[in-house]
């Protein structure tokens, strides 16, 4: 019979100093809002404030990645799936979504 203190079947190995993950998760996203400095999507998952993420958009059938703060989370109510909006700010926009938040901007601006 073994004690009631430490029932692990396997050694576990000590981490010393930081240890970085990845988790990547692509649930697809609804942009409701966009600008330069950032959009507010609505999402199936909530995202921790504050934490640095990558959004992948897709602009003219081309992946745009993009690291993105998250400044606003809140849970709105639906059916029975939890949806979240999440304002992100952008921290580096490559020149391509520029362009396409650009050209949205003024065909906008042209049809009203």
């Amino acid at each position: 019979m073994r004690p009631l203190g430490d029932r692990r079947a396997r050694v576990r190995l000590e981490v010393v100093g930081v240890l970085w993950g990845t988790l990547e998760v692509t649930p697809t996203a609804r942009v409701l809002n966009i600008s330069r400095t950032g959009a507010l999507i609505e999402s199936p998952l909530g995202v921790p404030l504050e934490s640095i993420q990558s959004v992948r958009f897709t602009v003219g059938g081309e992946a745009v990645t993009v690291d993105a703060r998250v400044r606003h989370l809140r849970r709105i109510a639906t059916t029975d799936t939890p949806e979240y909006l999440v304002g992100i700010e952008f921290l580096s926009t490559p020149e391509a979504l520029l362009n396409s938040i650009e050209r949205l901007a003024t065909d906008t601006d042209t049809a009203v």
